[in-house]
């Protein structure tokens, strides 16, 4: 796991400057505390900071093939080298090191950009082929790791972390209205944008390839679906599902340093750590994240698996309280984007804590898309039938009777029967058109209307559009949710503290598998994840089994509702937002207001605006970046685990008010 750099240029007689690398390579060391590599070549340089997980001794980065004409830099793990490896070396080629992403650079020599098809696991990468003069760039299937780039005239500049790529003296190009148009209407940003406007994300599944000055993106790998012609039962589903889960989650344990695991009290964590104990034959640590205010914290409702008999393994507790949200600002500075759900704080948090315990973690993200496991899965279940009824009859007569309390019901109600990208953002996100058009300023309302739209990752694609439901809203969230909000936070947090986090959900052989699975079968009335509750008998104790998704809370209304830090206070002034210019202030302190009387719940709108607010702060105005980033964290103890805490285990609680991601 590492955080990786670099440039091609247009001549491919220009060598990079080492200082220009080396500001790249510092900007992202909290990626990689345990090293660092630079290669600088007759047109194009790579980086890499490197955090050591496999070969500890000799895996260190750049690699090059054996006569040097390959370099590569990679962040990231695959998990069937041990299995590459054999094939290759029964094929002639020689290693230097035990490193698992070795394999990369051989497969290459061997079958070119198709070497990414045969890659099992998680990765960003960057390899310059020499005789060819051409960088290649690719992401894995699910965007695990991330990759941003900026093609300037002078060449391409890519890197882990857009900060790496400001630190090179590449101007990011401002705040692109599109992508904070996206943060209020999907709640996270859209890849191909990033906030950046110059900057971009190369998207998950793809390879970017960079020659004479020309760059050409294109996809490696795409979800296959039900053909409609399997004549499995449901049992034998389960059973291949079963089997394919334990397969993951044992080469996800692969690693020469200590692993533990997230452990929530849902199915998801609960499986993979219960699997991981089997296969090691013992314990691991295991780390929860619990919340001072008992109305969203699932820990005071339901024990985790650390409790139950035959599964008993440590336990430490991180906590999330009223004061987390002065970490914002060293969110911000991490995610370079932030997300009106603002997933970021508890998730650093929870990150902080493992990396006391162990280097790799592993969690259950994933499989809520895989499996339709969140909210707006039954939402649009029980809500698309009433999309046959005219529009006038919907608004006059249905929309009237929602209670005030379900925004999104209501905004449901007069979307468009057919997945578009406007109902997909009514489902997911936290504001239609018309109260964005409200909330924004007249400047960035006329930036918004010249701004060209990129769509082609918004909707399922056009095989997808004549497919059940449930196919059509899983690629929208495997396309859009699961890289640009849940992979991306989860990197982000994780890797601030030179954590590497690990998903097992998203082995792309298990999400393969699961997408050959019937949609009747893995839609079951109101049981979420039906087919993956039926594969855990005997993994997980009945009770976790059978236990209904809650979802990870945030309390961002009880933070909105509450006292603000003076950073937020100042954020929301009139003076700030009228010199910032993204918001109407009037229109700020209107929802400020109805969130403290209670009203409306705003907070997600809110943490949006602040996340916006501050962006532009740490990133436009150059606040210290570096004191943000080497901030202390809030004190947030981590506490021995009890079984049945007691309110005196956490802090006292904050003023009600929450809501979940």
């Amino acid at each position: 796991m590492c955080g990786i750099c670099g440039v091609a240029f247009l001549d491919p007689r220009r060598w990079a400057d080492q200082a220009t690398i080396e500001r790249m390579m510092a900007s992202i060391v909290h990626r990689g505390p345990d090293g660092r590599g630079s290669a600088r070549l007759a047109g194009a340089a790579l980086g890499i900071r490197r955090l050591s997980i496999i070969d500890l001794e000799t895996g260190d980065q750049p690699l090059a093939n054996e006569d040097g004409a390959i370099t590569l830099v990679c962040n990231g793990e695959i998990y069937n080298a041990p299995e590459l490896r054999s094939e290759l070396l029964g094929a002639g080629h020689r290693f230097r090191s035990r490193s698992d992403v070795e394999v990369i650079v051989h497969l290459y020599e061997d079958t070119g950009v198709e070497c990414l098809t045969r890659l099992r696991g998680m990765f960003s990468l960057a390899l310059w082929d020499a005789r060819r003069r051409r960088l290649m760039l690719a992401r894995d299937r699910f965007g695990i790791k991330p990759l941003v780039y900026a093609a300037r005239p002078e060449g391409l500049w890519f890197a882990s972390e857009a900060k790496a790529i400001l630190a090179a003296g590449v101007e990011g190009g401002g705040a692109d209205p599109r992508a904070i148009d996206d943060l209020f209407r999907f709640a996270f940003v859209a890849g191909p944008r990033t906030l950046f406007s110059n900057i971009k994300k190369l998207p998950p599944a793809h390879v970017a390839l960079y020659q004479g000055g020309r760059l050409s993106l294109s996809r490696y790998w795409a979800m296959p679906e039900d053909d409609g012609r399997s004549g499995l039962r449901t049992g034998e589903w389960a059973e291949a599902l079963r089997a394919k889960l334990e397969e993951t989650v044992r080469i996800h344990l692969r690693s020469d340093v200590p692993v533990g695991a997230w452990l929530s009290p849902g199915v998801d964590s609960s499986a993979v750590a219960s699997l991981a104990m089997r296969h090691l034959g013992r314990a691991l640590p295991t780390i929860t994240l619990a919340f001072e205010d008992p109305n969203i914290d699932e820990t005071r409702r339901f024990p985790t698996l650390d409790t139950y008999a035959g599964y008993e393994t440590p336990n430490q507790r991180a906590w999330c309280s009223a004061d987390s949200l002065a970490l914002l600002p060293r969110a911000v500075w991490h995610m370079e984007e932030p997300t009106a759900w603002c997933v970021e704080i508890p998730r650093m948090l929870l990150a902080e804590a493992a990396a006391r315990e162990v280097k790799v973690v592993l969690t259950g993200e994933g499989s809520d898309e895989i499996f339709g496991g969140y909210a707006h899965f039954h939402m649009e279940r029980i809500s698309r039938h009433m999309a046959l009824l005219p529009l006038a009859v919907r608004r006059t007569l249905l929309a009237p009777l929602v209670p005030a309390g379900r925004p999104m019901v209501s905004r449901l109600l007069l979307a468009p029967r057919t997945l578009t990208a406007e109902r997909y953002a009514r489902l997911v996100g936290p504001m239609h058109a018309e109260e964005r058009h409200r909330l924004f300023s007249p400047d960035l309302r006329s930036r918004l209307a010249g701004a060209p739209e990129i769509g082609e990752r918004i909707g399922p694609p056009e095989g997808v559009r004549s497919k059940h439901w449930f196919d059509q809203l899983r690629q929208c969230d495997l396309d859009l949710r699961l890289p640009d909000l849940i992979n991306h936070s989860l990197d982000r947090c994780s890797m601030a503290y030179g954590l590497e986090a690990r998903v097992p959900f998203l082995d792309h052989e298990l999400v393969e598998l699961a997408g050959r699975i019937p949609a009747r079968i893995q839609t079951r009335g109101p049981v979420e994840k039906f087919i993956l509750r039926q594969a855990l008998r005997g993994v997980i104790p009945e009770e976790i089994r059978l236990r209904p998704k809650a979802g990870m809370g945030v309390p961002f209304e009880a933070w909105m509702a509450g006292p603000l830090p003076s950073f937020a206070e100042e954020m929301f002034s009139e003076r700030t937002l009228r010199e910032k210019g993204y918001f109407e202030a009037a229109v700020v302190h209107q929802l400020l207001r109805e969130q403290r009387d209670g009203r409306r719940k705003l907070g997600a709108v809110l943490m949006a605006v602040l996340g916006v607010q501050l962006w532009d702060e740490i990133f436009l105005r150059r606040t210290s970046d570096l004191q943000i980033a080497q901030s202390p964290s809030v004190p947030a103890p981590t506490l021995p685990h009890r079984n049945h805490p007691a309110a005196t285990d956490a802090p006292s609680p904050t003023a009600p008010g929450s809501a979940t991601a």
